[in-house]
């Protein structure tokens, strides 16, 4: 993997990481540039460095013109003027992790308290990159398992169904959302791998209130307007729709005529669709349900959809923190 980290300055918090993410990562190629350089490597930057044991040999400030045209897989900055003015290489991911800048706030400052900014600085990038390789290993593995339920499904998915799959594994694969974007880009990312598959609207419920009153609320969802709340209604199983009947039953739920489920809440009015066929999954932290993520699907579902889906969510829900707003 080829990473460009940006920053404005690239004398403190951009070397620092490039030079943290070389000691971790040792097999990525690792660049830093500014959007406005010093053209100098502030001197705090290889003490706190030193302190850790990583090296920082070869570290520049040099301006972002220098890799004007290069090849890089990720893209990263490190303050909003960077984010905001840095354009993404053509092919390339990006991620922003803002710090501080630690030479503002140490110019003033005495020598140790200088430091301990610097250090500071230094701990939140490290703990950015360690969790960053910690969350794609995951998700690398996550994959790899719902390529071998995919590989053995009795049935296995048509060619085009296939490809569908083998596009969102891929995207998944090589990390293009990060953890705090994974829940609210899912969907569009569904969306867009199925589209052609009749997949228009796919999207997460957040489930709130106490039973038997409980109501489901819209949250992240790909696909024109559906139903913003669905409530719970009296009766248990078969009263309040799919969504509420896979929470109840703690499983995936398919139906291949949604007009026929018990209870079915269509939304077709306010969306425009003409659902033929649904797939909700029920999304559980510690054993209590939180969300659900919900399909309607305008052409016939696939044997294996229900298997694949809910172990890609329920795999998520597994690996990735959880939306606050979901668990509160």
């Amino acid at each position: 993997m080829r990473v460009l980290v940006v920053c404005t300055g690239n004398s403190c918090r951009s070397v620092l990481l490039e030079a943290i993410w070389r000691h971790h990562w040792p097999e990525c190629t690792v660049r830093s540039a500014g959007s406005d350089p010093t053209g100098r490597v502030h001197p705090l930057v290889p003490e706190v460095l030193g302190e850790r044991g990583i090296g920082s040999e070869g570290l520049t400030s040099e301006p972002l013109s220098r890799y004007e045209g290069e090849a890089f897989d990720l893209l990263v900055t490190v303050c909003d003027e960077a984010r905001d003015g840095c354009p993404v290489p053509a092919g390339a991911r990006a991620l922003h992790w803002p710090v501080p800048d630690p030479a503002l706030f140490a110019e003033e400052a005495p020598a140790s308290e200088a430091r301990a900014i610097f250090r500071s600085a230094r701990d939140a990038l490290e703990g950015r990159i360690l969790r960053y390789r910690e969350g794609l290993r995951s998700m690398r593995e996550l994959v790899g398992r719902l390529r071998l339920l995919h590989d053995q499904l009795p049935v296995p998915p048509s060619p085009e169904r296939g490809a569908a799959y083998a596009s969102l594994f891929e995207r998944l694969e090589r990390g293009a959302l990060h953890e705090e974007q994974i829940w609210s880009g899912l969907p569009a990312w569904i969306e867009e791998c199925f589209r052609s598959q009749g997949w228009e609207w796919n999207g997460f419920y957040r489930l709130r209130g106490l039973a038997p009153e409980r109501r489901l609320e819209l949250g992240p969802a790909a696909g024109p307007p559906v139903c913003a709340t669905i409530e719970e209604q009296p009766g248990g199983f078969g009263a309040s729709g799919m969504c509420f009947d896979a929470i109840h039953l703690g499983h995936a739920i398919a139906a291949a005529d949604v007009g026929r489920w018990p209870g079915y809440v269509s939304c077709d009015g306010e969306s425009g669709l003409a659902t033929v066929a649904g797939l909700v999954v029920p999304i559980a932290r510690g054993g209590r349900p939180v969300a659900v993520w919900d399909l309607d699907a305008t052409a016939p579902l696939e044997g294996g959809d229900p298997v694949l889906m809910e172990g890609l969510l329920t795999g998520l829900a597994e690996g990735c923190p959880l939306p606050k707003e979901w668990t509160q």
